[in-house]
């Protein structure tokens, strides 16, 4: 109660400010009743799986390796060099940028790890620019891969199907973690959200689609949709970094 206020007269003005109060959520609160970045999220999956399913059921390509224990030591040969192309494409960035990047120790809940992070940023547009260029990197290869061979999955090549594995997990992956809001401060993910001052949930939407399209072009090779909706993802993220 505040000073020289009787409790009938706190209440009556307690009660007309409920009755002046706006009818929507505070942005505050928009977590809090699900109406930010879960529902935004949660409405562009369900129009996805509309979508999905009001095609026609799709002619699903065969599967041609993993049936010999050498094909998984290619297909994790193949990982490893994706995996090496997008950090081998932030280094070279870094480089190019006078970033001076350096190793320092992160972590990912309870889980520790490193990272090679730039030291030495001027703008946002070289934040972006570094934090993107692993992405790039996967597009670049990955584009390269499905258009030499957009039937990969029925050819008895385990090392490109590794690093096409590698591009599409790692994006998926790294999205989630932008829906989630979880993650070091170093990921790409957040450093993206920092560099384009958009949240972590908007980069993953970026991100996630060129490689959605590209796991469902593996699988059916004779979509005429995937390709053109993967390749306008990739040229959308390739064309900030050469804007900046």
């Amino acid at each position: 109660m505040r000073p020289g206020g009787t409790p009938e007269s706190i209440a009556s003005v307690t009660a007309q400010r409920e009755r002046e109060r706006p009818k929507y959520f505070p942005a505050a609160q928009y977590r809090r009743y699900g109406l930010g970045r879960s529902g935004w999220v949660s409405g562009l999956l369900s129009c996805v799986l509309v979508l999905v399913l009001a095609l026609p059921a799709p002619a699903l390509a065969r599967e041609a390796n993993f049936r010999r224990f050498t094909d998984y030591l290619w297909f994790a040969l193949g990982a490893g060099i994706g995996l090496a192309l997008h950090e081998g494409a932030h280094l070279l960035v870094d480089v190019a940028t006078d970033a001076k990047p350096e190793i320092m120790p992160v972590s990912l809940g309870p889980f520790p790890f490193f990272a090679i992070g730039p030291t030495n940023i001027q703008t946002q547009q070289q934040r972006y620019a570094i934090a993107m260029a692993g992405f790039v990197m996967q597009d670049l290869y990955s584009e390269t891969i499905l258009q030499l061979d957009p039937r990969l999955r029925e050819h008895d090549r385990p090392l490109l199907k590794g690093m096409l594995a590698l591009h599409t997990l790692l994006t998926t992956g790294y999205a989630i973690t932008g829906f989630a809001g979880v993650g070091p401060l170093q990921s790409d993910v957040n450093t993206l959200a920092r560099a384009l001052a958009i949240p972590p949930w908007a980069v993953g939407l970026l991100l996630v689609s060129p490689a959605l399209c590209d796991t469902y072009r593996y699988f059916v090779p004779g979509s005429r949709w995937a390709p053109w909706v993967s390749i306008t993802g990739k040229l959308t993220l390739l064309g900030g970094v050469l804007t900046f």
